[in-house]
């Protein structure tokens, strides 16, 4: 079975933002940023500010590494990736709305209306994962059948 664009099009995504993540890791770790620079004003914890710092910037590096695994999974259509994606995509959504209150508390429109397009997003891209055409796609062969090399093409959801 053919690769369906749509999840080319999450596999791709999954690896540019790991890729970005891990760069951006790199760079935490080299010096060249600092977690301000990054995730903006960080709160002052004292003589446990450096260990925070170096754990953040491990959990970083992990976590990319893991979306980069992902990438690579839906790329040659794992079943174990698509499931992960679905539950990235859950974490992604909550994320989301907790972005949106506080926006709305802080009467911030434009960052709400961001959230608001980055949640639905993520519900398209939970949604589509868990369509029977794309389950279907990522489905192992019968057994004593090789599968075909997965190559990008039609959509079967279409």
């Amino acid at each position: 079975m053919q690769r369906p664009r749509g999840v080319t099009l999450l596999a791709i995504l999954a690896l540019v933002i790991a890729g970005s993540n891990l760069l951006t890791g790199v760079m935490l770790i080299a010096g060249n940023l600092t977690f301000s620079d990054v995730f903006g004003p960080v709160p002052d914890l004292g003589e446990l500010q450096a260990e925070f710092e170096h754990i953040m910037r491990f959990i970083l590096l992990v976590l990319s590494l893991g979306i980069l695994g992902v990438g690579v999974g839906l790329l040659t259509l794992k079943n174990w990736a698509r499931a992960t994606m679905r539950v990235l995509a859950v974490l992604g959504i909550l994320g989301a709305l907790i972005t949106m209150v506080k926006a709305f508390s802080d009467g911030e429109a434009g960052r709400f209306l961001f959230c608001a397009l980055l949640g639905g997003a993520y519900y398209w891209a939970f949604y589509y994962l868990g369509q029977k055409p794309i389950r279907a796609a990522f489905a192992p062969p019968p057994p004593g059948e090789t599968p075909p090399p997965a190559s990008p093409g039609g959509d079967p959801a279409a």
